[in-house]
Order: C-alpha cells, then structure tokens, then sequence
C-alpha cells in the first residue's frame, strides 16, 4: 500500500511539474510578442543631401534621403537661420535609399529663401505624416537636416501661344500671338515622332505681356514640308539669352497654361522653294533695245531674271522675262523685253523664284505676286540697276 502511494505521489510530481513548465514558457513568449509589437520604427541612421537650386517657388528637390524605416522629408521654413514652420511634405518614403524627391510646397514660394528638408519617421506608421512623426537622426546622433537656398526663378504660367499652319521658304515661320508671364522666348521645335523634338530656332527676347506677329528664323533652313511645333521658353536665368541643351543644360524651361499644360502649338509648315541666297551681276551695256545680257545668276531653285522698268530711281513694272533657270549659275542670261526700249534708259534686273514650282513667271502684285523676288544673303532683295545705252 505504502508503495503504491509513493508511485502516485511521484506521478502528481510529474504533472506537477510538466504544467509548471508549460506555463511558464507560454509567459516568456506572451512577454516576448508584447515587445516586438511596442518597439517604435528606428529613427537613426537617417540621411539627407539636397542642394543650392533654382525653384519655380512651387517645390524643392532632394537629391537623396536615407532613411531606417518608413517616413517623409519635411521641409521647414526658414525662422532667424533655423528651421521654422513645415511649409510642405513629400510622399511616404520607403526605408532605404530614395533620390530625387519632390517636394511639393503647401504654398507659393515668391523671393529667394532658405527651407530645411528634414528627415521624419513614420512613427504611428499610418501612412501619413502627423504631428507624431519625429525627426530622423543621423550616425552621429543629429536631426537629419540640411539647408537649401531656393532661388526663385521668373513665373512659367500663365503661358499662352496661337500659331496657324503657314507656307514659307523654309527660313522661318510667324507666331501670330504669344503672352508671356514674365520675359522669355519663342523655341520652334522639330517633329520627333508626332511631338516636339530638337530646337530648330528660337525669337529674340519678349517682354512679359502679349507679343503679336513674332518672326523666328531657323538655324538652318528647313527644305521639306513638315510638322513643327513653337514653344513658350521662359527666360530662367534672366540673362536675355535662350538656353535649353537638354538633358545637361536645360536652363530656360518651357512656359505653362493656366491648365498646367505645356504652351505650345502644333502647326504644319509648307515649305516652298527657298529665295535665298540669290546673287545677279548685271552691267551697264549697249544694246538694241530689244533684249539685255545680264553676266550672270546665281538661284537657290529655278526662277528667272526679271527686268523692271525705273520709277523714280526704284523697280517699277516688269517689261522682260528670262525663259526659266535652274538652281545654281547660269551666265550670260539673254532676257527678251516685251517692247523694246526707244532710247537709252536705266532698267532693274531682279531674281524672282518660280515659288509655285510651275515653270511659268507669275508677279502681277498685289493680287498674283507669287513669283516673289529671290534675296541676298544678307536678306536684301538680289536687284541691280544697270544703263542700257542705245
């Protein structure tokens, strides 16, 4: 009987102890998990590097942030050389490395100014930055903040621009209307793809205000019909002078539409054969006064010499057609007049270029002037006057 008991006694010893330990494990782990769930996000090591820049006064850009856990880059106002009031704050940043952040800012920026980007941490991790979202500390156990002075650039809006579809020689084209909010240029841009591609030309400086009529000349002349598409650039820098080499030297930024769209048109350019550059020698003569010899021309694309009568020392109406020339020189150029000249006379021999291509002189201004005269390199119209004696 005694021994019997002692086997149950050692038994009730057993579970005794097997409870025992069950229940202190399950309290270890219960106490362990309580931790895990009430450690806060780190705040440390945190980094962030953004640079002197030219803002719009909208928003800034950090170059690079790091960053231990979830959190933001919060960017403080200046307040007597330290950081102020938060002005904006950038999305949720994954822990880890992120580069070129935009920040966009909870209001106009309108003078140059210094803000402090500043590292927060998520630390209610919601999702959204809070009061409770503290700073974040560098290695070295400092607020993760940098200083930054904005310089702000011209207004880029509102933009607006009207160009229509033209027919030109390919030296330029015309904008009919363009408003600028503050001084800047026109950029013709060439087709690339069914949208603007390469600067082909750009205007002078424009005043801030609306500009009617702008003429732009291309850098090189344009030889075939296409598309293009002129653009508001505003002048950034405020030096006078267009600059926009993307990616590495896109200074002068295209200009915007109340609606936040680029301001630029598309038209579709015409391109007739070029005037330019045409060259005429002609000398004064003896002549029978039913032709004239003129030395030589020089055509950009097939034309003619026209001789013009004089009136009052200028050209005046045409009174002998060339047959048709090629681009290139010809020399000694018999022109035919219509009547022959009575006696002696001064007379203007003028290049005109078959503009509509049809073989045919065409120059009865101002109603079918379409065989317009060629010009000079300089732009001038290629005329000479020259004696006829008899």
């Amino acid at each position: 009987m005694k021994r019997r008991m002692l086997v149950l006694l050692m038994v009730f010893g057993l579970v005794a102890a097997a409870c025992s330990s069950t229940t202190t494990e399950t309290t270890t782990t219960t106490a362990a998990a309580a931790v895990t769930e009430d450690e806060a996000p780190a705040t440390a090591p945190a980094a962030i590097t953004a640079s002197d820049q030219m803002s719009t006064g909208d928003s800034v850009i950090i170059e690079s942030v790091d960053l231990p856990a979830p959190g933001f880059v919060a960017v403080h106002g200046d307040n007597n050389g330290a950081p102020g009031g938060i002005i904006g704050v950038s999305d949720l940043l994954p822990a880890g490395s992120s580069s070129n952040v935009t920040v966009v800012f909870d209001a106009m920026i309108d003078g140059t100014t210094t803000v402090y980007p500043m590292v927060h941490i998520d630390g209610d991790e919601s999702g959204a930055y809070t009061s409770d979202d503290g700073p974040g500390f560098d290695s070295n156990g400092d607020v993760a903040v940098t200083a930054v002075v904005l310089d702000i650039a011209p207004a880029n809006a509102p933009s607006s621009l009207g160009a229509q579809d033209q027919t030109t020689d390919g030296l330029g084209i015309t904008v009919a209307t363009v408003t600028l909010p503050s001084p800047g240029f026109i950029a013709v841009h060439s087709d690339a793809d069914g949208g603007p591609g390469p600067v082909i030309g750009h205007s002078a400086l424009l005043p801030a205000g609306t500009s009617t009529d702008v003429e732009i000349m291309f850098d090189t002349p344009v030889d075939a019909s296409t598309a293009l598409y002129p653009m508001v650039h505003i002048d950034l820098d405020g030096d006078g002078e267009y600059t926009f080499q993307p990616p590495d030297n896109a200074i002068d930024l295209p200009g915007f539409t109340n609606d936040g769209d680029v301001a630029v048109a598309k038209i579709m350019l015409t391109v007739t054969p070029q005037r330019a550059p045409s060259a005429l020698q002609a000398d004064d003569q003896d002549s029978d006064g039913a032709s004239i010899v003129i030395a030589s021309v020089t055509l950009p694309a097939a034309g003619f010499v026209a001789i013009h009568s004089d009136v009052d020392g200028a050209p005046g109406p045409v009174i002998g057609v060339s047959d048709l020339l090629p681009a290139g020189e010809s020399t000694d150029v018999i022109v035919a007049l219509m009547d022959a000249l009575s006696g002696s006379a001064t007379v203007w021999p003028m290049v005109h270029i078959d503009l509509d291509d049809d073989g045919v002189y065409t120059f009865q201004p101002p109603d079918n002037a379409i065989d317009l005269p060629g010009l000079a390199a300089d732009g001038s119209v290629a005329v000479t006057s020259i004696l006829i004696g008899m």
